[in-house]
């Protein structure tokens, strides 16, 4: 056999160590191209494919047989006793019985239209291999067929255009041979004979070596390169390598690569198809031992984009659709941009790109459980229930998201029409029955995920008691926020930034909520203001485009539960004060938000306010100010309101009326008074009003008309007002 022709044109008399990084340095160069998981080779063992990593199974779960087990989903029985984060028992007053005060979803009805079901446990079907079937994705989700050219569902051509910012994207090439491009052909013109080959499955591998590097491996499949991979005599650490290469690397930002255990064992650079695989090391240095060049594919696109999304989600967005672009059927890829999507208030988009896929992947109990939250934040909470019941089939062999799943559950059945606070109770009880053993897990994913569901599923149970009838509320409320502090204080969770920097923001926001549940009780002042200071700081932290109008939303959906607490004991002033800076968070934070649902919230809150003004201070000047505001949000989202809010959003326009009338403005008072009374009318029609409801508008009509001479009207709601009295 011929000796390699493959020569380095610079013969460097250096040391061994630095002949390996300087060759590369004249050895690596980029060119246009694509990217995936690198083949790994060993002496002679045939190459390994690195898979991508997704914390979905629990492998210790999975049963032997590999087929998801019979499983009927347990709602617990309200027979057992409840108990208490420190053991002591819950005592139950009176079941089913309402908050004190209204729930700040009440504020917000789903304004969208959709088909009505009962409420019912999950049978569970099998087909015919014994294996569960999964949960039907609601019809009233529309169908989606991920094609380049519709991809976005919510994002626009400039969007995808925003997403090309990084500079730079094409696979490195390896002394002019360039995985995906070059053929086999070409590469036995320029390099010459191998030293040898071998076969390994469908790819053929070709051996070369230098004076300076001793093992280069090229792969090809179908006659073209399909990866280079060079192994080092000996590891280096990986700063050196990066540093070295950093003019190629520069514009690819690195992913770390960790194996079922969580042990990193890697990292990629996607927008160049250059992987490092790291060798054992007794200390935290990670050696390199091979260097792999690949096609570029989606994959590592979406394993970075996996790893930002709660952090940089701008950026992880502009990954995603680059993975997108590279494979339009790529279901992971569809799920985390649902995520982003859902974070940016877009729920219809959200929902679309959920649905592809879960109609690319069904049985990622994720992708089920990222829907639910889509439905929940739509407020569609009985079919969210009904979903998520289904879902629990799928959970059985990913034990910490079936907790996550109970979790959810029990935050449904506190928010449903027809809430069942003991339930719901024992739904996040369970959630934590099930995360607790998950604490002490060998990955360290699952053990993160299992103690955010603990912290969660306290939080839930104390908003349970807060808005449930319940005896000692204050004493068990206490005592679930504890638990969940130390479950904020985890050493693992505090070392992590997400979670040390959003859990004293959502403790905060917990301890507001459940004021909601007392009508009188200490100041509520001390617990606003540490939603604002736990909020500010939030927000002084992240430079992240989308999530600083989350993390304005949700202060803005805190504020509002204050202002509701506020108004309720009389405190008009607070309520006002409070509303005020809720409408500004609000404001602020609806912007690029697409969600009829949070329209629709902003329209209430500015309806809230200039009730507080025309009720609780006889303003109605300064109501009308913010009814203002109101009434285009409130005409807009008529069209799709919800049959069960149209008596509501009726009695709306009608009390909005009487501060216009009141002001002067006869003709406005008496076109929305009018409008009101005809969505108290459908209401009834469909039976989600009583006929008292005609009293209010018939009554003011009557004296409206009187007023303005127009005697025929006046008498005809007289008349009217005699069938409801």
């Amino acid at each position: 056999m011929p000796p390699s022709k493959l020569q380095p044109k610079l013969q460097l008399k250096l040391l061994p160590k630095q002949n390996v990084i300087i060759a590369f340095l004249f050895f690596l160069s980029t060119v246009a191209g694509g990217i995936a998981p690198a083949v790994l080779a060993q002496d002679s063992s045939p190459p390994k494919k690195v898979r991508l990593i997704e914390y979905q199974d629990d492998k210790d779960a999975a049963p032997k047989n590999g087929l998801t087990p019979s499983y009927t989903p347990h709602i617990p029985s309200t027979d057992s006793p409840l108990v208490l984060p420190d053991g002591s028992p819950v005592k139950i007053v009176k079941k089913n019985q309402p908050s004190p005060l209204p729930r700040r979803f009440e504020e917000a009805p789903q304004p969208l239209k959709t088909a009505k079901s009962e409420i019912r446990t999950a049978e569970v079907k099998h087909d015919e291999n014994n294996t569960a079937k999964v949960p039907q994705i609601p019809s009233s989700i529309p169908k989606y067929e991920p094609e380049i050219s519709t991809v976005l569902a919510g994002y626009t051509e400039k969007d995808f255009a925003a997403a090309q910012i990084r500079s730079g994207v094409g696979t490195a090439s390896f002394l002019n041979v360039i995985p995906g491009v070059t053929t086999q052909e070409e590469v036995l013109d320029g390099w010459g004979e191998p030293l040898s080959k071998s076969r390994v499955g469908d790819q053929i591998a070709h051996f070369y070596s230098t004076e300076i590097l001793n093992h280069i491996e090229v792969f090809y499949k179908d006659g073209e390169v399909s990866s280079i991979v060079i192994r080092l005599d000996e590891p280096f650490p990986e700063k050196q390598v990066r540093d070295v290469l950093k003019s190629e690397l520069l514009t690819s930002k690195p992913v770390l690569i960790p194996d079922e255990s969580g042990t990193i064992i890697g990292e990629v650079f996607p927008e160049k198809g250059v992987m490092f695989l790291f060798s054992d090391s007794a200390n935290k240095v990670h050696l390199v031992h091979q260097i792999a060049i690949e096609p570029i594919t989606s994959e590592p696109f979406v394993l970075r984009a996996e790893a930002t999304v709660n952090t940089h989600p701008t950026d992880a967005r502009s990954d995603l659709l680059n993975a997108l672009r590279l494979n339009p059927k790529d279901a992971k890829a569809h799920h985390l941009l649902a995520q982003i999507l859902l974070l940016e208030g877009q729920t219809e988009a959200a929902m679309i790109q959920c649905s592809a896929a879960i109609r690319l992947d069904e049985r990622k109990p994720a992708f089920h459980l990222t829907l639910t939250q889509i439905m929940m934040r739509m407020n569609r909470f009985e079919e969210a229930k009904i979903y998520l019941e289904e879902t629990l089939v799928l959970c059985e062999r990913s034990q910490h998201e079936k907790a996550r799943a109970f979790c959810m559950l029990g935050d449904l059945y506190r928010l449903c029409l027809n809430p069942d606070y003991e339930i719901a109770i024992e739904c996040h009880s369970e959630a934590i029955r099930i995360a607790s053993p998950l604490t002490e897990h060998r990955n360290p994913a699952t053990r993160q995920q299992a103690k955010d569901v603990l912290f969660d599923a306290h939080l839930g149970a104390a908003r349970d008691v807060a808005w449930g009838q319940w005896d000692e509320k204050e004493i068990s409320i206490k005592k679930w926020l504890a638990q969940a502090k130390e479950y904020a204080n985890d050493p693992e969770m505090l070392a992590l930034p997400r979670f040390s920097r959003e859990y004293p923001f959502k403790l905060a926001v917990s301890e507001l909520a459940c004021q909601v549940g007392f009508t009188e009780t200490a100041d509520v002042k001390p617990f606003i203001e540490q939603v604002l200071n736990t909020g500010e700081l939030l927000l002084q932290t992240t430079k992240d485009p989308l999530l600083l109008r989350k993390l304005k939303w949700e202060i803005a959906l805190s504020m509002y539960d204050g202002v509701q607490i506020c108004q309720l004991r009389k405190q008009y002033v607070q309520a006002l004060k409070y509303g005020e800076f809720a409408a500004e968070y609000m404001e602020a934070g609806i912007e690029g938000r697409r969600s009829e649902v949070d329209q629709y919230l902003l329209g209430r809150l500015y309806f809230r306010l200039g009730a507080i003004h025309a009720i609780g201070n006889k303003n109605h000047r300064a109501a009308i100010e913010w009814f203002s505001k109101a009434k285009p949000v409130f005409e807009k989202l008529l069209p799709k309101i919800n049959p069960e809010e149209l008596g509501r959003l009726g009695g709306t326009l009608v009390s909005m009326g009487v501060s216009y009338w009141e002001t002067g403005q006869r003709e406005e008072a008496v076109r929305l008074t009018e409008r009101g009374l005809k969505q108290i009318e459908r209401a009834v029609k469909i039976g989600n009003a009583e006929p008292s409801e005609f009293l209010i508008p018939y009554t003011n009509l009557s004296k409206m008309y009187e007023e303005l001479g127009d005697a025929e009207n006046a008498n005809r709601y007289a008349e009217l007002l005699t069938t409801v009295r």
